[in-house]
């Protein structure tokens, strides 16, 4: 997504027209202001567009960040990251409630760097201040809720798993491949199974954003009949949980718990534990599974 700013602005009566039309230009300026430097990575800029005692919050109020020099500390370090995004503002109301005050709702849309990411979107609530000289300056930020479409919501499991990874263990080998289907909504993959005395096992799986319940769920079907369903749950920064149920060709109930702990971008560790099989206990399952490098090309 660009860094285009769109602003369709309502505000409540209480000021003169022509008051009103200079005062929307001034907090457009300060939006347009915010953008440009948050996509300079001017950790310094951003930190001088809030008020001396400004701050931000997190959508539950539990995380405050005060003062220019917290303000700067923190977009320092989200600017450090290998991932740290673009961002583009919508800004859909204004409301005046008061002398050189005004509270402003809106939405960012975050975009990682990558030919193929897909933006995140997060609706926010700013209070702001006209300074002495003239500039609107934030004195409060925080962010509402999580607006991301399908994708968006997809987005961080997006970029940790899309690629081709292999595992082997006794004798058995690993191959998994994920990647966006042509909708670019869901993820889809494929999951081969070998060994030198079995037949291969193929699983298709689809992973998608389950708006009724909140919830990241894959779906995986074999061809040998099988089928599971599972919904993952983020654990920290980087890793997942995921709680697995299904039922075989036969007819047998299954069950497991499956953790997917990421070691850098290119390595995970896959448990599967508490694994049931008709209610009969099977045993626990770990595989370090790595990401395989491209096939060398012929020029």
């Amino acid at each position: 997504m660009s860094a285009a700013l769109v602003l369709v602005l309502a505000f409540t009566p209480g000021l003169k027209s022509e008051e009103t039309t200079s005062e929307i230009g001034g907090l457009k300026k300060a939006a347009e202001t915010f953008v440009a430097a948050y996509n300079k990575k001017d950790a310094k800029s951003i930190a001088e567009l809030f008020t001396e005692n400004g701050e931000i919050l997190d959508r539950d109020a539990h995380e405050v960040t005060s003062g220019r020099a917290e303000i700067q500390a923190r977009y320092e370090a989200l600017f450090a990251l290998p991932d740290a995004p673009q961002i583009a503002l919508e800004v859909d109301s204004v409301r005046f409630v008061g002398k050189d005050l005004a509270i402003e709702d809106g939405t960012v849309h975050a975009t990682a760097p990558g030919d193929d990411s897909v933006a995140t979107s997060m609706s926010y609530t700013a209070v702001l201040q006209k300074s002495e000289d003239g500039f609107w300056r934030i004195a409060s930020s925080r962010d509402r809720s999580d607006t991301s479409d399908s994708a968006g919501r997809l987005g961080s499991l997006a970029r940790q798993i899309k690629g081709d990874w292999t595992a082997t263990r006794d004798g058995v080998r690993l191959d998994l491949a994920f990647g966006w289907d042509d909708s670019g909504n869901y993820l889809i993959g494929e999951m081969l199974v070998t060994a030198a005395d079995a037949k291969p096992l193929k699983t298709t799986l689809r992973i998608a954003w389950d708006p009724a319940n909140e919830t990241i769920t894959w779906w995986a079907f074999d061809d040998g009949g099988g089928f599971s369903r599972g919904d993952w749950t983020p654990v920290g920064e980087t890793d997942w949980l995921i709680r697995t149920e299904g039922t075989t060709a036969d007819g047998e109930i299954t069950s497991a718990n499956q953790t997917l702990a990421f070691e850098g971008k290119d390595r995970f560790l896959w448990n599967s534990s508490a694994r049931l099989i008709d209610g009969v206990k099977q045993e626990d399952l770990k595989l370090r599974v790595v990401r395989q490098t491209p096939e060398p090309g012929i020029e």
